[in-house]
């Protein structure tokens, strides 16, 4: 049942206000300075406030699920507000019968509201699920200014086309495609939190597509080489200025850090002397889930001569973070530190031409020739480079790098150099198809067990003990020299083929190098032994090349041993 009132508030007598009495009950008397009239109003038992009656009625009702609500009519007519009231029970019985939609309901009180409430609600939400301040504040700024450009009052204002022509207004005024990017995807995750927050019917800016960054760098970051690095480190250690914010030692020893853990600059301020393990196995530096981007608690190995020195730096040191002072433009303290280091290189040139050679180049330069720049996060991008380059798998180079795709850390982070893709062009077959050229040598390299030389045998000796042959090859002992080695057999070989399969040498301190005929290769995989041709129907990865030699491995053996139950042979040794 609807129940109609006026809602009564409470509020200081007003100043000047007669107090009277009549019939038992105490009300005031003043004059309204807005309207210059009379006005009356009961006065609150212990005779402090005055009790002020709405001009308008407002409704309570039960809506479909039963809980209590209260709308404002602001209508002084108790005829029209009961017809009001009588409505809203009708709906209420229409939704709870399943013919009028709850859903569309809210769909339609969610349209009215103006975008600026749904933004502020949106930041609360965002700001509820732990985010970092700065991410919250960035994405709520971007999103209001993508708002603003389009003209935005209501949610059915927000069109894609209008976000589209947002976008490039800032394009237009000079943005970078990826800034671009970071803020179509604010808007975008705006509009998607009203879908799922049944704000909306459907997702407006599902449509929209990032733009391909590549094609627009304005901000193409490069690796300092190790003896920049090294200068870098050793002027930077001994220089301190009263406007720098943190000792030349210390900034040398971030710059370590950064190199050496891949950690950016806000993981770097929240470590503190506990945050170090150097005498665990391996040494690693933990940066808690409170401060890491993907929000973990992050065990990072290190190197152990970079342990070694931290704990040297660490001698002494309070507890508490030991990077606060860290400015948050770490861009332009790298600047400032290159700048010193690049001049004292200059000055050390003996004459006047090498030091202008030096002035002309790229060496420990904020910025070389083309246009990359060395900044704070360049550490972070040579750190992963170098793990890639170094032969890492890809699972191992995103753990280290803490990546959730690896599509981040290989397409990224990872700068391939042109002498690693030219490494990568020797598998691939030869262009002359010629019959001159097709040579044998050209076929084993394609299955990958060429030799370094030609080989030409010359004399064996088979050891009974041993169960080995002995020889000289010119050109050295191979792989492809031991796979051709016994393509011409004599019978005392095979008599013993058996014997020589299960010959084993000791392996020195270093893991094998190479492996001689019937030898076990470091990866458990035999090598190929006399008598068995190698020579593949076409080029093999390196599990392919395995599985292979294992093959022709067994048939072999399986065969050398039918010969020797037939008596054709003597018996093994």
């Amino acid at each position: 049942m609807a129940t109609i009132f006026k809602r009564i508030r409470q509020r200081p007598i007003p100043t000047g206000a007669e107090i009277n009495e009549r019939g038992g009950e105490r009300f005031a008397v003043w004059v309204n300075r807005k309207t210059k009239r009379k006005q009356r109003a009961p006065i609150t038992a212990d005779g402090t406030k005055v009790l002020i009656e709405a001009s308008g009625y407002e409704i309570e009702y039960n809506d479909h699920n039963g809980k209590r609500q209260r709308r404002s009519t602001r209508c002084t007519d108790r005829d029209a507000v009961e017809q009001m009231a009588r409505e809203l029970e009708r709906g209420v019985l229409l939704r709870k019968e399943g013919i009028i939609d709850p859903t569309a309901d809210r769909y339609s009180t969610e349209a009215r509201r103006p975008l600026a409430l749904h933004l502020d609600e949106f930041k609360a939400t965002i700001v509820a699920r732990a985010n970092t301040a700065q991410h919250c504040r960035e994405t709520h700024t971007k999103a209001a200014q993508i708002v603003k450009l389009c003209s935005a009052v209501f949610i059915h204002d927000l069109t894609a086309s209008a976000v589209q022509a947002a976008i490039k207004s800032l394009k237009d005024d000079g943005k970078s495609l990826k800034t671009c990017n970071h803020y179509l995807r604010a808007i975008k995750s705006f509009s998607r939190w009203l879908q799922r927050d049944k704000r909306t019917r459907e997702d407006a800016l599902a449509t929209l597509r990032a733009f391909n960054a590549a094609t627009d760098p304005k901000h193409v970051r490069r690796e300092l080489t190790v003896e920049e690095l090294v200068r870098l480190f050793a002027t930077t250690e001994g220089r301190t200025r009263p406007e720098h914010n943190m000792p030349g030692t210390d900034r040398a020893m971030i710059y370590r850090l950064a190199l050496g853990t891949g950690f950016r600059a806000s993981e770097l301020r929240s470590l503190t002397p506990s945050s170090f393990h150097l005498d665990d196995e391996p040494p690693t530096v933990t940066v808690h889930a409170a401060h890491s981007k993907r929000r973990r608690t992050d065990a990072q190995p290190i190197r152990h001569d970079l342990a070694e020195t931290l704990g040297r730096w660490l001698e002494g040191k309070p507890e508490g973070t030991l990077f606060a002072k860290l400015p948050r433009d770490t861009a332009k303290m790298l600047r400032r530190d290159l700048k010193a280091a690049r001049n004292a290189w200059i000055a050390e040139g003996e004459t006047e031409a090498e030091r202008m050679l030096r002035a002309e180049s790229d060496f420990l330069a904020y910025e070389n020739a083309a246009g990359e720049v060395a900044d704070f996060h360049s550490f972070r991008h040579a750190y992963i480079s170098s793990i890639v380059n170094g032969g890492a798998s890809v699972k191992v180079a995103q753990e280290l790098a803490r990546h959730s795709t690896p599509t981040l850390t290989i397409g990224r982070y990872a700068h391939t150099r042109l002498h690693d893709l030219q490494g990568a062009l020797e598998a691939l077959p030869t262009t002359n198809t010629s019959d001159d050229n097709r040579s044998e040598r050209q076929v084993l390299r394609a299955t990958g067990t060429e030799a370094s030389t030609e080989v030409t045998k010359t004399t064996r000796t088979y050891d009974a003990r041993s169960g080995q042959y002995s020889g000289q090859y010119s050109g050295g002992e191979t792989g492809q020299n031991a796979a051709r080695g016994g393509e011409t057999p004599d019978s005392a070989y095979a008599n013993t083929v058996e014997a020589n399969l299960l010959a084993h040498n000791a392996l020195d301190g270093q893991g094998r190098t190479s492996a001689s005929v019937g030898e076990t290769t470091p990866t458990g995989i035999r090598t190929p032994v006399d008598g068995l041709r190698t020579r593949c129907p076409r080029p093999l990865d390196d599990r392919g090349m395995r599985l292979f030699f294992i093959s022709r491995l067994r048939s072999t053996v399986k065969g050398q041993r039918k010969e020797t139950r037939r008596g054709s042979v003597g018996r093994r040794p």
